[in-house]
């Protein structure tokens, strides 16, 4: 998603017309659609302390806040004649989908900490869902062969978008079968 996103960015002609400023947003919105996994150096300690952690304080509100900030000022110190406004903005956006697209599968997250520790999962899309990873592999494929990032980055989000509703679609019809074959249970889904 990062690169997808960092190719999306070159809609903005602060970041299209200044290098230095797109290489800074390309590490920005890869750094930052990775970030919120970092607890994932957990499992070097077991697998048990890192599934208690995972998706929890680091998809929080303040993580999203904190993310892009932190990323930001790096990438400032290392790339100074970059505009820190569209490092950041981008990487904010990097960051905020990450957490976001993750709340749709069956897994979940803390999204909404610190006001509540409840998991938020929306269990339409599948953890690893080979059909939004093999879009954005096309996608970025398209550009390294020369296709235009924005037109093609932005006609993959907007069929994903579409693919996400049709698995809404399929969720709720799923639900009403279920719901219309067990009619004598008080709970099913």
């Amino acid at each position: 998603m990062g690169v997808a996103l960092g190719g999306l960015a070159l809609v903005d002609p602060v970041v299209a017309n200044n290098s230095m400023t797109f290489g800074a947003v390309m590490a920005g919105t890869l750094l930052g659609s990775q970030a919120p996994d970092i607890e994932t150096v957990l499992k070097l300690r077991n697998n048990a302390v890192y599934i208690r952690h995972h998706r929890g304080i680091t998809h929080s509100i303040p993580a999203v806040i904190l993310w892009p900030l932190a990323i930001t000022g790096l990438l400032s110190l290392i790339v100074p004649d970059a505009n820190a406004f569209q490092i950041w903005l981008w990487t904010f956006l990097a960051v905020f989908l990450h957490v976001f697209v993750d709340i749709f599968n069956a897994y979940g997250t803390q999204a909404l900490r610190p006001f509540s520790k409840k998991w938020v999962a929306l269990g339409v899309i599948n953890t690893f869902d080979p059909l939004i990873f093999g879009i954005h592999c096309v996608g970025i494929l398209l550009w390294v062969f020369g296709a235009d990032p924005v037109i093609t980055f932005g006609l993959m989000y907007i069929i994903i978008i579409l693919y996400y509703f049709s698995r809404f679609a399929v969720q709720a019809a799923v639900k009403k079968a279920v719901r219309n074959t067990i009619q004598d249970e008080d709970f099913v889904i």
